[in-house]
């Protein structure tokens, strides 16, 4: 994100919590959102890291865009919330295009783990990029990517989970199954 484009969500964020001299929405809709995402989510460590997330934005501890990466995680399951924090940014922020590069950036973390875990088993890692170029080239189902790589990554749920985590979801209950 550009700098002049953080500088932007900082000073967006600091009129947000820490004052009332606001530009887009009234300092009463920011109350009311943070009243609402405390109701809201299930468990006070959610809330507290949320609180503190938008804390260390202000303070200068982290960015722009692991704000928003980081409040699309602790939102999830609430597109409500979501929706509301999405309202309170600037509209030159892409959000979907932040939320994409994340994606990226967690395919290609995943490849490299696949690569370091298997380097002595080029069979495993290179199936797996089989089945991806086979999804991604041939509109492989999603069902069938997700029970192939099960059966490859057996023995290594912290692969599959990380899998998980990047792919559309499939038909209810197969990526559970095993």
């Amino acid at each position: 994100m550009a700098a002049s484009s953080s500088k932007q969500h900082k000073r967006f964020f600091n009129n947000l919590f820490l004052d009332d001299k606001r530009g887009e929405l009234p300092l009463e809709d920011a109350v009311r959102y943070m009243n609402e995402v405390a109701e809201k989510l299930d468990d006070k460590k959610t809330v507290d890291t949320f609180f503190n997330l938008i804390k260390n934005f202000i303070a200068d501890r982290v960015d722009g865009y692991e704000v928003i990466v980081k409040v699309h995680e602790l939102l999830e399951g609430h597109p409500d919330l979501l929706q509301g924090f999405i309202a309170f940014l600037p509209e030159d922020v892409d959000v979907l295009s932040i939320l994409r590069k994340k994606a990226e950036e967690e395919a290609v973390s995943l490849v490299l783990r696949v690569e370091r875990r298997f380097r002595k088993n080029k069979t495993v890692y290179n199936r797996f990029l089989n089945i991806l170029n086979q999804y991604n080239d041939y509109n492989k189902p999603v069902n069938e990517v997700y029970q192939e790589v099960r059966v490859l990554f057996h023995g290594h749920e912290d692969l599959f989970e990380q899998f998980k985590k990047f792919m559309p979801s499939c038909t209810p209950g197969v990526e559970n199954k095993d």
